[in-house]
């Protein structure tokens, strides 16, 4: 197998990505899009233009090439190093920029390689000092409890989906409330910490769909307030973008406004007194 890393001068994440290979005897050519590799690049991305993410401020180094698969980012590049495929679901492209390291999602991957996903954490934070924010829904409380145990996170963003009667719709599949209300707590010890939850929607019984309603969001909030036993955690109420819903039933569903989050914090306010809403 032959690696490619196209990487960018002065990028710290592609000299941890490198030093990663290097330490595992992985051989591996470098393009560096700044340099001699800017021609390799340009090449490399016009032809996979559309598995590169690129935010508004361009694309996001090092990008891997195996010569089949595509990794982008220091968490989904390091994870693949490690174990290949199977730590996928785990990390993402960040946002984030310097020492801090997003991406990270602690309910996305598969809980059977859980060793192999807080291998790769102690190594980009430990090993590299640099900090960590990860998100959750809730799912894979065990995993979040052992990365507070370990101390391997800065921030935590914990996406409570809705209230107990709508959670496992919301999240596709049964869930143990049990597991969620754990995770809630545990949000709460980390050094930072923000619960936010996205006006989204949902199929209803007689198949209509409609987002949530006010006293739906009331009651997550209540959600947090009875498993942190408070009423004073960050939270905020976000927007739902149907245009970057994966959910085909959902997407041709009419934006809200901003002004529309209102009586959300109105309501959410009743058991959350800090509930702020997303800026459009």
């Amino acid at each position: 197998m032959s690696y490619t890393i196209y990487s960018a001068t002065g990028c710290t994440r592609c000299k941890i990505v490198k030093q990663v290979m290097k330490e595992r005897g992985i051989d591996f050519i470098e393009q560096d899009m700044k340099a001699e590799g800017k021609e390799a690049f340009q090449k490399f991305y016009a032809a996979n233009r559309k598995a590169i993410f690129r935010g508004p401020d361009g694309v996001e180094f090092p990008l891997l090439h195996d010569g089949e698969v595509i990794r982008q980012g220091i968490g989904a590049s390091v994870a693949y190093i490690y174990s290949g495929m199977k730590l996928d679901g785990f990390f993402s492209v960040g946002t984030l920029h310097k020492e801090w390291v997003d991406g990270i999602h602690v309910s996305g991957g598969n809980p059977a390689y859980a060793a192999e996903f807080i291998e790769v954490l102690r190594y980009i934070k430990n090993t590299n000092n640099m900090k960590l924010q990860l998100d959750t829904n809730g799912l894979n409380s065990a995993i979040l409890e052992q990365i507070l145990t370990e101390n391997l996170a800065d921030v935590v963003i914990m996406n409570v989906l809705g209230p107990k009667e709508l959670y496992g719709q919301l999240v596709g599949k049964d869930v143990d409330l049990a597991e969620i209300e754990k995770s809630i707590a545990l949000v709460t010890k980390f050094p930072e910490y923000k619960f936010q939850t996205t006006v989204a929607p949902v199929v209803r019984q007689d198949g209509d769909i409609s987002y949530l309603t006010t006293k739906e969001i009331g009651a997550t909030a209540k959600l947090i307030a009875e498993a942190t036993g408070s009423m004073k955690n960050p939270y905020l109420v976000k927007l739902f973008k149907p245009k970057e819903c994966k959910d085909e039933r959902f997407k041709g569903v009419e934006s809200m406004a901003t002004e529309a989050l209102l009586p959300y914090r109105t309501a959410a306010r009743s058991h959350q007194v800090f509930v702020e809403i997303e800026k459009a």
